[in-house]
């Protein structure tokens, strides 16, 4: 009994005073707790689906797992331990010098904040051309509304535009554009016109806010 309560003794010690492990080496880094070692093989995480890894109950802060479906790639928990705020770490970005560059969308709610040299470049005006009358979107905001139409037609600006919307309307074809304001919504120009010169005329809708818009450019009555 005695031996082995000494060597039960000896074991905790020993346990106790190993600070690293070593799986694939007898060496493990000192700045590290566990170190894989190996030539031919990786690391296999839990994997699992989008639906499956929400109904991890709790995670904790940095939980670490592979998804599957969905928009598959690895994904860790951001959350405040049991706090769910799961963020893909993406593969997607390439680094060059100084330049970070994606083939897939960006987006944010927040701002876009550079200085006052700061520029964009490489963005294409997208032309959404009509042959009958339309109503504005959101989608249009710095689109050019090109009107191929032999007929008179309307356009329509709704209240639901965000502020600082803008896009060039082009009468391309020889049908007059007349630009009509939905319920809610005021348009304002210097001389109080509201449809397009003639063919070929070229005007720009701006919203100021509380939705009011100025309509300019080569307009008349």
């Amino acid at each position: 009994m005695i031996k082995q309560l000494l060597l039960l003794a000896g074991l905790l010690v020993y346990i106790h005073g190993i600070t690293q492990t070593g799986i694939g080496t007898t060496t493990p880094n000192p700045t590290a707790k566990l170190e894989v070692a190996s030539n031919d093989k990786g690391i296999l995480i839990p994997r699992m689906t989008e639906t499956q890894r929400d109904a991890i109950a709790s995670p904790a802060n940095g939980l670490l797992i592979y998804q599957t479906d969905s928009l598959p790639g690895f994904y860790v928990n951001r959350g405040a331990n049991g706090v769910k705020d799961w963020i893909r770490v993406s593969s997607d970005w390439t680094k060059n010098g100084t330049n970070i560059s994606t083939t897939d969308n960006i987006s944010t709610t927040g701002n876009l904040i550079g200085s006052s040299a700061s520029t964009l470049s490489g963005f294409g005006a997208q032309i959404n051309t009509i042959t009958s009358s339309y109503q504005l979107t959101a989608s249009d905001n710095a689109e050019v509304i090109q009107s191929n139409a032999n007929l008179a037609i309307s356009l329509t600006i709704p209240t639901n535009l965000p502020t600082g919307f803008n896009c060039m309307v082009l009468q391309y074809g020889t049908g007059q554009i007349t630009f009509t304001a939905a319920s809610g919504v005021t348009l304002i120009n210097r001389n109080a016109y509201n449809k397009t010169i003639g063919q070929y005329a070229l005007a720009t809708v701006l919203h100021l806010g509380s939705n009011i818009f100025v309509i300019s450019g080569e307009l008349s009555n």
